[in-house]
């Protein structure tokens, strides 16, 4: 049902593309690097087409129809859906020095774009919506849009083993954290940040090690954590491994981890 209603969802948009009516004055912003930005807003300023060029990423030259969301004093941000979420792909600020723009990539630091004359007066705002339309027509927002769980699993499998040689160096002994993926919900993967929650165990550990020699005695001890999540915070030692339970709204995580690897 719900990749039903994702399609009906990408559908409406697809009419509301075909039917879009673009106001005259378009903006396009340069982010250094030979990086740029189009932005091309809608008559009633409710949506905006929006094309990122230059830059060694998968969103490169698409065009996005994002959902502009007002946040008053003339900020707004432009939304739209990748990889299962919303996400603001472009901001728009006020501050003393006037009005500023950013871009927003997955997994890189966000772009300050200024404004180019030049490739603005160049822009020509139907060429926009005519690339939109053909790249929606070959699938392509929507294959970003949709929830790549397969790639979410390997970017945090990744992430936890950045986590786990850190802590590894830290306490001069091989730690690892294991996660059955397989009991992990699509919803789980997309709203929460898996390496964060399951990761603390060995960082924990690493900051133990770090603080006091002694204890790296106690992590030799220890081959690993498995992580779940469940309805409460459990931490217990099971045959030399931690098996590990956490949640999402536990806000004093770390705290609790490192209170019982101290006392244990």
């Amino acid at each position: 049902m719900k990749q039903y209603v994702s399609l009906v969802a990408l559908s409406v948009l697809s009419l509301q593309a075909a039917a879009l009516d673009l106001a005259k004055h378009p903006q396009v912003f340069d982010a250094g690097q030979g990086v740029s930005l189009a932005l091309a807003p809608s008559a009633d300023g409710k949506q905006a087409l929006v094309q990122v060029r230059g830059i060694n990423h998968p969103l490169d030259e698409v065009v996005f129809l994002t959902d502009v969301r007002e946040l008053g004093n003339e900020q707004r941000d432009y939304g739209i859906r990748l990889d299962g979420r919303d996400y603001n792909l472009l901001n728009k600020r006020r501050a003393w020095s006037g009005e500023s723009y950013q871009l927003n990539l997955p997994n890189t630091q966000g772009f300050e774009l200024s404004y180019n004359e030049d490739k603005t007066k160049a822009l020509k705002p139907k060429d926009l919506l005519a690339i939109y339309q053909k790249q929606e027509k070959d699938g392509l927002q929507a294959r970003l849009a949709a929830f790549d769980r397969k790639q979410r699993v390997a970017d945090y499998s990744a992430r936890l083993q950045e986590i786990d040689g850190e802590a590894s160096k830290a306490c001069a002994t091989p730690l690892s954290t294991k996660v059955d993926w397989s009991a992990m919900s699509d919803e789980q993967l997309i709203g929460l940040s898996v390496p964060s929650f399951c990761g603390e165990v060995v960082n924990q550990m690493a900051y133990l090690c770090g603080k006091d020699d002694r204890y790296k005695a106690e992590a030799k001890t220890l081959k690993g954590v498995d992580c779940r999540f469940g309805e409460s915070m459990k931490l217990r030692e099971q045959d030399g491994q931690l098996q590990f339970t956490t949640l999402k709204d536990e806000p004093n995580q770390g705290d609790f981890i490192n209170a019982i690897l101290r006392n244990r």
